[in-house]
């Protein structure tokens, strides 16, 4: 979900039947993406009749200038603090190149933009579940011959090139320098509100909720609203709510788009297993009253909450303690992070990431340097030296996540992440969560959130009287007839 959460992960250990499991779930969240229109042409080499020109091809020495985007902006000091390091790796590493980073945020629009105008940075990052039409018509360079020709490729996880290769050829490599991975999405549990409500263990340590019913039961003995307190601090803002949704309507056994034996896309969250997780959160808000009362509330407004006492629990990436320690100065030990409960079907904990492909313009040197600007930031003595830094800073280094190396290899980078650790080891935990990982839906997500399940969830929050079935089938139908059939359309070649 772009505009509520942000690609940076973190690390964790998975053992080898783990790692299967995750990169069912990862082949999913690669797979996922939204078909779009007026894309540039199909697939193959560029039309002899089109010219190639990258942007920054060379500088003025005639080293490559190989470019990245995402770049820090004017006041990120400490992010470009962080650049002149890893500029300064890379160029040690190779001297013939030189490394830039461009402020350019990748949006579909400017990149078929920039793709059409050849201005497109030599390495582009993204977000998995926006790159499917990108893998599919091959927009970008094909890496597979420097992949297999890069040291550590035998101890990348392989599941996670399945999804991002085509006809047996890599077009991209998930995000993961510095020890990162995958996020997953998991529950924060406040410790002084938790201690004063008598829910931890004789060494008073946190007991989180294993269940639904746990759930209720905890928010409820949580709640204080003559403080000002809630049990549960839930993303209402519109878009934001339907996110995080998803994980209650997979606890319950539902999903949001299937697609049928004839091919098609079907739109599937007006079923039984989605109207339950609905009916939940309305008991949550109406019955139970343990949830918050500006209940439209944004992320910002939730993760405050939290940091000022004013909510007990909240769904959040790991990635966030990093917000309430640096914004908020909450102390790390008064966080503690959980799996989300199980429901009626069992634990689902979304799943989300990034990565990053290569300007499908270059070849030779000016490719393999653009890969090489990918792939060094996985070697030791760059993850150390680049942690280091971020300690100094006061950044957060070891936040939890689902890493992409085996464990041969992962064990190496986790020992140079525990010597600069700031806050505590949650690889057990993400061990555990990647058992029960899932993928945003494939087609229009953002669309979905926004428009569709996200103003049928409001509907319940603001509506006391409102009918979980009758909103989620009314747009569930919407869903179907202007989003899905016309991609069913363009996907059966009928599209007019």
């Amino acid at each position: 979900m772009r505009d509520h959460r942000k690609p940076a992960v973190r690390r964790a250990v998975i053992a080898g039947a783990k790692n299967r499991l995750l990169g069912a779930a990862v082949a999913a969240l690669f797979i996922a993406g939204a078909v779009k229109f007026g894309f540039p042409p199909a697939s193959g080499p560029r039309p002899e009749s089109e010219p190639v020109v990258p942007v920054q091809t060379t500088v003025a020495t005639g080293r490559i200038g190989v470019s990245k985007n995402s770049g820090a902006m004017e006041n990120d000091f400490k992010r470009q603090a962080e650049q002149d390091l890893m500029r300064r790796l890379f160029e040690e590493k190779f001297p013939d190149a030189t490394l830039q980073f461009d402020t350019w945020q990748f949006s579909p629009d400017t990149f078929f933009a920039k793709y059409n105008a050849h201005t497109l940075p030599y390495v582009i990052g993204l977000f998995a579940t926006e790159a499917t039409l990108i893998l599919d018509k091959r927009l970008s360079a094909d890496i597979t011959e420097e992949l297999r020709a890069w040291k550590l490729y035998k101890h990348l996880n392989p599941k996670l090139l399945e999804p991002i290769s085509r006809n047996g050829r890599v077009l991209g490599l998930p995000v993961g320098g510095a020890g990162a991975g995958f996020y997953v999405m998991t529950l924060f549990c406040n410790v002084p509100l938790f201690k004063a409500a008598g829910l931890v263990d004789a060494r008073g340590r946190v007991i989180p909720p294993q269940t639904w019913d746990d759930f209720t039961t905890y928010a409820i003995r949580l709640t204080d609203h003559s403080r000002g307190v809630c049990g549960f601090g839930m993303l209402g803002e519109n878009g934001g709510n339907a996110w995080h949704f998803l994980n209650w309507a997979w606890q319950a056994g539902g999903d949001f788009e299937r697609r049928g034996g004839d091919g098609q896309w079907i739109s599937v969250f007006h079923e039984p297993p989605v109207i339950h997780a609905l009916e939940y959160l309305r008991d949550l808000r109406w019955k139970h009253d343990v949830l918050q009362k500006n209940i439209l509330a944004n992320n910002d407004d939730i993760i405050q909450m939290f940091a000022s006492g004013r909510a007990a629990m909240m769904f959040q990436a790991p990635e966030t303690m990093q917000s309430l320690i640096d914004k908020y100065h909450f102390p790390a030990g008064d966080v503690e992070i959980a799996l989300l409960p199980a429901g009626p079907a069992g634990r689902a904990n979304q799943i989300g990431g990034a990565f990053v492909i290569v300007n499908r313009d270059l070849e030779g040197q000016r490719k393999q340097r653009a890969f090489d600007a990918i792939v060094y930031e996985h070697e030791p003595d760059v993850i150390e030296p680049r942690l280091r830094l971020l300690k100094e800073q006061g950044r957060r280094v070891g936040l939890p996540c689902v890493p992409i190396f085996l464990p041969e290899y992962q064990e190496k980078i986790d020992a140079i992440v525990n010597k600069y650790r700031t806050v505590p080891d949650q690889s057990k935990l993400m061990a555990q969560a990647a058992e029960a990982v899932r993928v945003e839906p494939p087609y229009r997500c953002q669309t979905l959130y926004s428009q569709y399940l996200g103003p049928a969830i409001q509907e319940v929050l603001i509506n006391r009287n409102a009918d979980p079935a009758k909103v989620l089938q009314v747009e569930s139908r919407r869903f179907q007839l202007r989003e899905l059939d016309p991609i069913n359309r363009e996907l059966s070649g009928q599209a007019k």
